[in-house]
């Protein structure tokens, strides 16, 4: 009997161990498929990402999070997923949580980029200063303070951050470019136009560089070599607006208009496959229809100021302009009703715009039929 009780209880023993022992190999096979679905979130997300689909990869991403909310590398990558769609309040987000795992400059860094771009600049230089101390080489990051304190108007300090960028790296062009920027938003142009050189000096070349010494030479009244600077910019980048916009200046105040008039019609152009907005479309018709006016091409003045006052029809202005060219086309009905338009959007303006045309001898004949008596 002892012996049978002895051996029960081994045979019980052994049956129990033996089941413990299927329950851990389980607990074992469960860890290995949860760690193995983990991954392959993260590679089919990556693969999405690979192919541009940012959104299916953040969403293949928050499957894996749900299995390891702190999974590091996806919560990393799933920030940047957000930052490729531009909802940077979810990649801020992301980030602030990676941080408690990974407070490493890389992520502090990238925090203060999201909030730079969310215009939180406060915020921005916080995370910007700390990434900075810890990764004091690391450029983008000064750059970044740097355009923290520019957005905000704030130049004088953003050029001691470009200086300290500078220090770090001489040759950093987005630095010296925003720097010059902020120069010439303070008017100190000798300064600027010093930076500018040197940069060329340096046999370095970039587009926006060109412009800047446009617009120097341009303000010391130097039209011809602008003008030959923002050519040469359009040559590598012939649709921006801005170099247009300058040349186009430029051949107004050399009194050349029917290059102006090419050019203003390449504005057009750029603007429209752009996307601008109704206003700056609004500027630029009415811009290309003074250049008309101004080529004695009055119908085609005219066309161009009706689209402006479709565009923007509060503008006094663009009804201003328009009665002087429908005055020339005879049209003294459409254009007494323009100048009337005109002086009921400014009527601080109303006076000035009447004597306008009673002392303008070519626009006799219009004013007497507009003003019958006076």
């Amino acid at each position: 009997m002892y012996f049978l009780s002895r051996l029960t209880l081994f045979v019980c023993g052994f049956s129990e161990i033996a089941g413990m022992k299927k329950i851990f190999l389980l607990i074992l096979v469960s860890f290995a498929a949860f760690a193995q679905t983990a991954e392959s979130y993260r590679l089919k997300a990556a693969t999405h990402f690979e192919n541009g689909r940012f959104k299916e990869a953040a969403s293949t991403l928050t499957l894996a999070l749900k299995l390891n909310p702190k999974d590091a590398k996806a919560l990393r990558n799933r920030a940047v997923c957000y930052e490729k769609m531009e909802k940077f309040d979810l990649s801020v987000k992301d980030y602030l949580e990676l941080a408690k795992l990974d407070p490493s400059g890389e992520t502090l860094g990238a925090i203060g980029f999201d909030y730079l771009v969310l215009e939180k600049y406060e915020e921005s230089r916080k995370y910007l200063r700390s990434a900075i101390a810890l990764l004091p080489k690391e450029i983008n990051f000064r750059y970044n303070l740097g355009l923290s304190y520019q957005y905000e108007k704030e130049y004088d300090l953003a050029i001691n951050a470009y200086d300290e960028a500078i220090k770090v790296a001489p040759y950093h062009t987005p630095s010296l470019i925003s720097k010059t920027r902020c120069l010439l938003r303070l008017k100190k142009y000798d300064v600027a136009s010093a930076l500018v050189d040197s940069f060329f000096l340096a046999k370095r070349f970039d587009t926006e560089m060109l412009l800047f010494r446009g617009d120097i030479k341009q303000h010391f009244g130097s039209i011809e070599a602008a003008l030959n600077d923002f050519s040469r910019a359009l040559a590598i980048t012939p649709d921006d607006l801005i170099l247009l916009n300058r040349s186009a200046d430029c051949l107004e105040e050399l009194g050349l208009f029917d290059e102006e008039v090419a050019v203003r019609k390449r504005i057009i152009t750029a603007m429209i496959t752009q996307g601008e907005t109704k206003e700056y479309q609004a500027i630029s018709y009415f811009s290309l229809g003074i250049a008309l006016n101004n080529t004695f091409l009055w119908e085609e003045a005219l066309e161009n100021y009706s689209k402006s006052i479709a565009l923007d029809p509060s503008s006094a202005i663009f009804y201003f302009y328009r009665t002087m060219v429908k005055a020339k086309l005879k049209d003294h009905a459409g254009a007494c009703e323009d100048l009337k338009k005109a002086q009921e959007l400014n009527p601080t303006e109303a006076e000035n715009y009447e004597s306008f045309f009673a002392d303008t001898a070519e626009y006799e004949e219009f004013y007497a039929v507009c003003f019958p008596g006076v």
